[in-house]
């Protein structure tokens, strides 16, 4: 089944828009200003949401998600290099506890060499390219957090935007050479964060110094940051405590500590990307007219998308909330989401300044180069190079990157596709229509 996949992950990653909770659905929808009625049209099979989200407290435009798995205590001495290879690196320098990780990319790389194998043979069996690609599997499968699907073939692959086969090396000598690289996730996907940190340290290891920009972190907090970073204290618990990380509705901290300990042991910046909650509300309510003309511009908010993505972005948001939100909520969250991704290009652009260079962690629905962070980028610094990368839970059965809508013909808005096995399988759009009472036929 073909299916442009990148649309449906990018919802999952639309981290500030995903206001709409199982739990709290009806008062949400109430509360939206000058809301209509919307008839429910059901949402397709493959429009899935990956991740639930929570409003804060009775404010419909809301910081972000709630978290949806258990918390998971990882430890930065156990997830380092995942996307090292030994012509990267010499064998001494990698922890021993890094060995697993090693293992994996090379299970990675040969899925994906023997997907490229079993695309030019053209004429095998999809039992054949399972059975070829799975070899290496089992050597790094419990490496894996997530539990679902992490037997597909997929698992551990690196590809290009077109589905070509590619590889960690390929990938990071990208990132390294461009002044941007920006990382998008599922933000309940503990795989995710642990890959992130990998990247973000290997590119310290190669040599650059990035700054760290975070989606998780609203530009309010940047004082916060500059203390954590001028004090001799790095104690991680101390600052998401600072950080009000769990107040927030963020998933648990420690899915995301992994990337803070890359960032402190290779003393690289970290910094605040997003727009703060009353800004937020503010956008919704009132839209630009609550804006300086100066942030108007820097967010690229006076030039209107064109006509087809802004109505892709639109859909996107209608698939996110399971169909169920009324068009008078549409145009808010799409401007509240343009001016996000504004505000972390902004944040980018200016972490860079300091660095020389910077890494964004965010969601995939604002790394994508079409009409989120890179695109803005490209446009206030077209000479600047950046590279963009999404992460794909893999789907039972659908073992080829065109399974995913990554073929020439449709390459994603990404550069580089990397795929895991699945965290959830979980559809929150049931226990939402039924408490909206509607009737999925």
């Amino acid at each position: 089944m073909n299916r442009l996949v990148w649309v449906p992950t990018s919802i999952v990653l639309l981290g500030g828009l995903g206001y709409v909770f199982a739990g709290n659905a009806d008062r949400v929808m109430t509360t939206i200003p000058d809301a209509e009625t919307a008839e429910f049209v059901p949402p397709a099979p493959d429009a899935r949401v990956e991740v639930s989200y929570r409003s804060d407290g009775d404010d419909p435009f809301s910081d972000v998600a709630v978290a949806t798995v258990e918390p998971f205590d990882g430890g930065g001495n156990e997830v380092a290099e995942r996307f090292f290879s030994n012509s990267l690196m010499p064998a001494q320098a990698v922890p021993n506890a890094a060995r697993s990780l090693q293992r994996l990319a090379a299970a990675g790389d040969a899925k994906a060499k023997a997907l490229e194998i079993a695309e030019t043979a053209g004429n095998a069996s999809a039992d054949r390219q399972r059975a070829v690609a799975d070899g290496p599997a089992e050597t790094g499968s419990s490496v894996w957090q997530s539990e679902y699907f992490a037997d597909n073939p997929l698992v551990g692959a690196v590809v290009g935007a077109d589905g070509t086969p590619s590889s960690q090396d390929a990938l990071l000598g990208a990132a390294h050479g461009a002044r941007y690289v920006l990382l998008g996730e599922i933000h309940d996907n503990p795989d995710h964060h642990l890959i992130q940190a990998d990247i973000v340290g290997g590119l310290a290891k190669l040599g650059t110094k990035p700054s760290v920009v975070f989606e998780m972190i609203t530009q309010g907090f940047a004082g916060k940051l500059a203390e954590f970073e001028a004090g001799p204290d790095k104690d991680l618990a101390a600052l998401a405590e600072r950080l009000e990380w769990s107040g927030r509705g963020w998933p648990d901290f420690s899915l995301y500590r992994p990337i803070f300990e890359s960032a402190v042991s290779n003393e690289l910046p970290i910094r605040a990307g997003n727009l703060d909650a009353q800004t937020v509300r503010a956008i919704a309510k009132d839209g630009i007219a609550t804006l300086s003309d100066a942030d108007v511009q820097r967010w690229g908010l006076d030039n209107p998308m064109p006509a087809a993505q802004s109505a892709e972005l639109a859909d996107t948001i209608r698939e996110a909330h399971c169909g169920l939100m009324p068009d008078a909520a549409i145009a808010p969250m799409t401007l509240v989401q343009r001016a996000r991704d504004g505000a972390l290009a902004e944040a980018m652009i200016g972490a860079a300044q300091e660095s020389g260079s910077a890494v964004l962690i965010a969601g995939s629905g604002h790394v994508r180069d079409d009409w989120a962070v890179p695109a803005i980028l490209a446009e206030r610094e077209p000479q600047s190079r950046s590279v963009s990368v999404q992460m794909v839970e893999v789907a039972d059965g659908e073992i080829q990157p065109a399974d995913y809508g990554l073929t020439p013909a449709t390459p994603a808005p990404f550069d580089f596709t990397i795929f895991t096995p699945r965290q959830n399988v979980s559809d929150p759009c049931v226990e939402l229509r039924t408490r909206m009472g509607a009737s999925a036929d």
